[in-house]
């Protein structure tokens, strides 16, 4: 017969976490920039993060949405690592500019209220195809 586990104490109804299960990082995020596209100094507010203090004090990998102040869009992927770098999608302002895929380290992660605000840095080269965060 295998030995019976030991008894767990009930939740305390005193603590707003008791009883809920570990939330997992968000699977993606809508990011608002500042501009119809990056460049050096460019900022974009990830929004919709559980835990936005615990994720600019260490920012995990992250599939994102960028919404330009255009009203277009692309994707992109934050990817951490020796440098943390935000690969975007090509996509094409609403002026019909075309833009191509590019990559921007990001200089850094700054909490503003429930949001975290990315700064752009400078390009970086592209990451090879089929590597992850």
């Amino acid at each position: 017969m295998p030995p019976t586990p030991p008894p767990q104490d009930p939740p305390n109804p005193q603590d707003p976490e008791a009883g809920r299960p570990a939330e997992d990082p968000p699977a993606s995020c809508l990011a608002l920039c500042s501009h119809t596209h990056l460049f050096p100094g460019a900022r974009c507010r990830l929004q919709g993060l559980p835990h936005p203090e615990a994720f600019a004090a260490a920012p995990e990998p992250l599939d994102v949405y960028l919404r330009f102040s255009d009203g277009t869009a692309a994707a992109a992927e934050l990817r951490t690592g020796d440098a943390t770098t935000l690969t975007v999608a090509a996509h094409t302002t609403a002026a019909g500019t075309p833009l191509a895929e590019n990559a921007w380290v990001v200089k850094g992660f700054t909490l503003q209220q429930e949001e975290v605000e990315l700064a752009i840095g400078a390009r970086s080269p592209l990451p090879p195809p089929g590597t992850a965060g």
